[in-house]
């Protein structure tokens, strides 16, 4: 890790740190392993994925890639909604304003504001491509309900809390329609292939037929979605293993605002059971937080009570669990209307009721768990990264939208804008041809691979590691341990899907709790024990960490 220039007198400008270190996970010969051209190469399968393939469809062959599933991805378990404004009374600015405060002063306000105006055309797409949004009874029009930190009820929703599973539906049957783009899946991405700083493709890995392939694109879209599967406590689906992170820092992106990972306040704390995301927006419908004794205790850490920031809900939860040597808190919607609360919130009402907990009559427990990373590739406003011939969308991009703390709901309008932005760069800066020097390419190991590595305990090392040592409240002996931790695998070499995954999240889960150490300061979901005060004079600013290739 090198000192930037501007370090020493902490000026306003950001840091960047660079590290030299092997890139490709695996060995082969790109000329003797199958091959398949496109023009625009999707990787991932959440709204970002799919929007931009619904763009690039018109333009030309387009394939898009998941690792597992078709619709496997953090948009098919949303639940909260989609902030829009476009409720009476709402303005872009209202919006914006909104965005900003949240991101704790490190939100581009430029890409804020093409988010949230462009997203009111996207929003209207859906509604006409047959996106079933809840509406009112009375009049018809979309329903809109408020989350924490908005100032007003700006957040539409589908089928009470399906939000995501309608919107992905959506997308994949308008994608499927165009007739232009092929479906790939279950097709694991290993590297990104480039040349000369720019990218051609990808490296894939077939765990049915344990072997390699190739696709080989005049334009790759990256969206492959999220990471906290690095968590111990998540609410992402096993598929966030950050491989769109990884393969996109191996490959030289600049990774920019890594420390910012957000905690979800309230997740379902059942012994035995998988962390389930229970809506901010049931806290946006009257719910209430009440601790082990019983006590509502949100105001006295934050003005909006229930409705505050993310990071501060969460840090309070902690704070609570402490105090009273308890394992969670309780979400209570007992003084509400217990028809209109399972109407509103049907998949949270069956899900707790396949638990024995009725949500009219009995206390949710819940708990903090791991939801979604503000930082990431970084991009500029047109979706496009420092490499040439690769774009980025959606959770796995920084377009500076989110800051230090993501307002809620603002995640899939971001996948949706972003999502065409990305695309458009591609055909205006489509190159008409890919040079035959690629398919001459080969990459070899670094050192051999050990026979012995237990990679599921690695997986969940990294997982208690990064929960116990970079959480909710880090401390800069705990980072370094981290970091000491994940420096012992720096040379594993993946032989299957697990494998890989275990690769790429240790690669960013080193990444993440360098970032954090370097930021000596607590803005937004990045929280410093040893450094507890947010402190613009020196930290308003980003952290960049780059890696050069050898090969």
């Amino acid at each position: 890790m090198s000192q930037n220039k501007g370090e020493a007198d902490f000026n306003h400008s950001d840091l960047n740190f660079t590290r030299q270190s092997i890139r490709y996970i695996t060995e082969f010969d790109l000329s003797k392993i199958p091959i398949i051209k496109t023009d625009f190469l999707i990787i991932g399968g959440g709204a970002a994925g799919f929007r931009a393939a619904i763009e690039a469809g018109g333009h030309g062959s387009t394939i898009l890639i998941t690792k597992d599933k078709l619709g496997e991805s953090n948009t098919l378990y949303a639940q909260g909604g989609i902030a829009v404004a476009k409720n009476a009374g709402d303005q872009v600015m209202f919006h914006v304003e909104d965005t900003l405060k949240a991101g704790d002063g490190l939100c581009n306000e430029e890409t804020v504001k093409i988010m949230v105006e462009e997203g009111i055309d996207r929003v209207d797409e859906l509604v006409s491509w047959g996106a079933d949004f809840d509406k009112n009874k009375q009049n018809n029009k979309l329903a809109f309900t408020r989350e924490a930190a908005h100032s007003m009820r700006r957040i539409i929703h589908a089928k009470g809390d399906a939000t995501g599973a309608e919107t992905e539906k959506v997308l994949i049957r308008k994608a499927t329609e165009s007739g232009n783009v092929k479906f790939v899946d279950r097709k694991f991405v290993v590297d990104l292939i480039t040349l000369d700083g720019k990218c051609f493709g990808v490296i894939l890995w077939d765990e049915e037929t344990t072997s390699l392939s190739a696709i080989i694109a005049k334009a790759t879209i990256l969206a492959a979605g999220g990471l906290c599967q690095i968590y111990l406590h998540t609410s992402n689906p096993e598929v966030a293993t950050g491989d769109g992170y990884a393969v996109a820092y191996r490959a030289g992106c600049e990774m920019t605002d890594m420390e910012f990972v957000q905690f979800h306040p309230t997740t379902l704390y059942l012994k035995g059971a998988p962390r389930f995301l229970i809506s901010e927006a049931v806290r946006g419908e009257g719910a209430i937080l009440v601790n082990a004794k019983g006590e509502r205790f949100m105001q006295a850490y934050h003005e909006l009570g229930e409705l505050a920031p993310r990071d501060v809900v969460s840090r309070a939860i902690i704070s609570e669990t402490a105090k009273t040597n308890t394992k969670c808190v309780f979400l209570d919607l007992r003084h509400l209307d217990a028809k209109f609360m399972k109407k509103r919130f049907p998949t949270i009402s069956e899900k707790c009721s396949s638990y024995g907990i009725d949500i009219s009559k009995d206390q949710i427990p819940v708990q903090v768990s791991a939801h979604f990373m503000m930082g990431g590739v970084k991009t500029n406003l047109n979706a496009e990264t420092n490499i040439k011939g690769l774009y980025a969308c959606g959770e796995v991009a920084c377009t500076g939208v989110h800051g230090a703390n993501r307002l809620a709901s603002n995640s899939l309008l971001e996948s949706l804008v972003f999502g065409v932005r990305a695309t458009s760069s591609a055909v205006e800066n489509l190159d008409s041809k890919v040079p035959e020097s690629i398919f001459k390419i080969k990459y070899q190991r670094k050192k051999d691979a050990s026979e012995n590595i237990d990679h599921l305990k690695i997986r969940e090392s990294i997982r208690e590691t990064m929960w116990e040592k970079v959480g909710i409240v880090r401390n800069a002996v705990h980072l370094k341990e981290a970091i000491e931790f994940f420096n012992q695998y720096s040379d594993l070499i993946p032989t299957a899907r697990s494998s890989f995954e275990v690769q790429n999240m240790l690669d960013i889960s080193r990444l993440i709790a360098e970032s954090a150490l370097v930021r000596q300061e607590s803005r937004g979901a990045h929280y410093r024990f040893d450094y507890p005060v947010l402190d613009d004079k020196i930290w308003n600013r980003h952290v960049t960490f780059v890696r050069t290739v050898e090969f």
